[in-house]
């Protein structure tokens, strides 16, 4: 076999058996149950989380609330991309918060959210489930969103170590008219792990 045949050869296996990895997903125990898991949206490749920015409604006294709706994820890279799975239909964009000092880039890892405790209606009288979402970077550096405030934060879901690429997220749709039903929103997200780096092949061609 010729060294051109060869590395052809191990390029097939090797993509082979990348193919057969599940990526490792992240998650939390205390996300929101109403609604559906939207699609997996992805970093472009080779990229990765380094930020996000929320969509959040901010708290109406009179009229339904649903706290958090949307969340962006910006990817690093050549060309810097937002992502986002399922939006929330309300609200406004906070600021934008990333993982970079003025002395390092870097990446985010693992996440906790902030959701509305177990509803009570004549406690609480608006349902809201997630208020709120934060992230641990590669750096050591947690960043929080600007987002509502009901609720508690959770306990912080497992790290990727290779950085956060890909989102799910599970919104529930609107559901408005008179007398509507409590709209939730945003209330649950998942987060997919960036794919290990390949190891150096230390084989060489005959």
């Amino acid at each position: 076999m010729n060294s051109s045949s060869y590395f052809v050869l191990l390029t097939v296996l090797l993509a082979m058996a990348s193919s057969q990895v599940t990526a490792k997903v992240i998650t939390v125990t205390n996300g929101g149950t109403e609604g559906q898991w939207g699609p997996l949206e992805r970093c472009p490749p080779g990229a990765k989380a380094i930020g996000f920015q929320t969509r959040n409604e901010l708290a109406t006294p009179i009229f339904d609330d649903t706290a958090l709706n949307t969340i962006v994820i910006i990817c690093n890279g050549t060309d810097i991309a937002n992502i986002t799975s399922t939006e929330g239909f309300s609200g406004d964009y906070q600021r934008v918060q990333v993982c970079a000092t003025a002395f390092a880039t870097s990446y985010m890892t693992s996440f906790s959210l902030r959701v509305q405790l177990p509803f009570n209606e004549t406690e609480q009288g608006d349902k809201t489930a997630a208020n709120d979402i934060r992230f641990m970077c590669h750096n050591n550096r947690e960043i929080d969103g600007r987002g509502n405030n009901d609720g508690v934060w959770g306990d912080y879901s497992e790290t990727c170590e290779t950085g956060i690429c890909g989102m799910e997220t599970r919104v529930q749709p609107y559901d408005g008219g008179i007398g509507h039903y409590d709209n939730t929103a945003l209330n649950d997200v998942r987060f997919t792990c960036c794919p290990d780096e390949p190891p150096m092949s230390t084989l060489s061609p005959n």
